[in-house]
């Protein structure tokens, strides 16, 4: 009698586990190709000689790939928030002692100034070593994929930001120092090509996790 709540939580929890995780995939995929496409169109811009003068039509679309570019991140990062509370709490369903981290501040703290730097991090990796069946004691170890997913994602953002705020200085009234159009494409295509490695990564670490809590060491289909 006790166990018939529990059976159908699990049921539902792997049901919205492999949604959203299909969900969060497309988007990262859709993410990667928009991506490596605004840094061809960098690297076309840069061999471009009316750079400089904007002229052609590689400016545009340039604008327009880094338009779809935000518009589909903002979209996909709603499955990956699912996706990240769905897992998190499966391992809790699931019986697992010793968690570190609850389903909501791993979601939520993506949205925390400071904490946002490091706490999905950590809480990822956690998510990623409990999934594969690692003891409570090794919770913390390092898992590469997610390593590799954090550490191009963080430094993107701050590529990105050093792009914003150059061009915000450069367009404000009386600054007579600008940066070349040439260097702040380069840096653009850097922050790019992060950008793409990052949604890769992603990709790795949400295959790598659901399979290991449906068809691994925590295969909650035994609930089904």
């Amino acid at each position: 009698m006790g166990q018939a709540p529990q059976t159908g939580a699990h049921r539902m929890q792997t049901g919205n586990l492999r949604l959203f995780a299909l969900l969060a995939t497309i988007g990262a995929w859709m993410v990667f190709a928009l991506a490596l496409l605004s840094a061809v169109l960098i690297v076309l811009a840069l061999a471009d000689r009316d750079l400089a003068n904007g002229i052609g039509p590689l400016p545009a679309v340039l604008a327009l790939a880094g338009i779809a570019l935000n518009v589909i991140f903002l979209g996909s990062v709603i499955p990956v928030l699912l996706w990240v509370f769905t897992a998190h709490a499966n391992l809790r369903a699931a019986g697992m002692r010793g968690l570190r981290h609850s389903p909501g501040w791993a979601t939520f703290s993506f949205f925390v100034p400071v904490a946002n730097l490091f706490v999905p991090f950590v809480a990822m990796r956690e998510l990623a070593n409990r999934s594969a069946g690692e003891p409570e004691e090794f919770a913390g170890s390092s898992v590469d994929d997610v390593s590799s997913w954090w550490s191009c994602w963080v430094v993107s953002a701050i590529v990105m930001t050093m792009v914003v705020l150059t061009v915000f200085v450069d367009a404000l009234p009386g600054i007579w120092v600008t940066t070349p159009t040439w260097a702040v494409l380069a840096l653009t295509l850097f922050g790019q090509v992060l950008f793409a490695a990052s949604a890769w990564f992603l990709i790795k670490v949400l295959r790598q996790v659901t399979d290991n809590q449906m068809n691994g060491a925590v295969d909650l289909g035994m609930f089904e």
